[in-house]
């Protein structure tokens, strides 16, 4: 697996914050396209996804994450949808083709990596979507898996 790092210029998202299921994250996303389209605003790369709890050990357990897209020009925050710049950081990351099932697997070396290569990781991981299971299928599909961190 390969795993790098990279430097993440500052950004700014447009999110939804949700604790719920992961069944759930479709319903969000669908909620989040129909802001975006309503108040016409410019996205500016794929949509991701930010986990502040677990998903991986107790994927039917209620959750708390984030779905946003990057987004460009003059937005404000309206309804659930808060718009919130992230400055620029450092990463590692790695780029999973394959069905989301088989992830967890790059949790676990990004873990390692993390440790034998003495990184901190200072916030939740970010898994941005490549493309979609209604475009292509679960083998084929692109996952960039992100752990923000600060070298030791």
């Amino acid at each position: 697996m390969n795993i790098q790092e990279k430097i993440v210029e500052e950004e700014q998202l447009a999110l939804i914050t949700r604790i719920g299921l992961l069944e759930e994250m479709d319903e969000v996303l669908d909620q989040l396209n129909m802001w975006i389209e309503d108040n016409e605003v410019e996205i500016s790369g794929p949509h991701f996804a930010i986990y502040y709890t677990n998903h991986q050990k107790n994927p039917e357990e209620t959750f708390k994450f984030d779905i946003g897209y990057p987004v460009a020009g003059d937005v404000e925050s309206s309804g659930n949808v808060m718009i919130a710049s992230i400055p620029t950081h450092t990463v590692v990351y790695s780029v999973f083709k394959g069905p989301y099932s088989k992830l967890s697997e790059v949790y676990e070396a990004m873990v390692e990596f993390v440790l034998e290569n003495n990184y901190d990781v200072i916030g939740s991981p970010k898994e941005i979507y490549h493309n979609s299971p209604e475009d292509v299928p679960a083998g084929e599909l692109l996952t960039e898996v992100q752990f923000p961190v600060i070298k030791m």
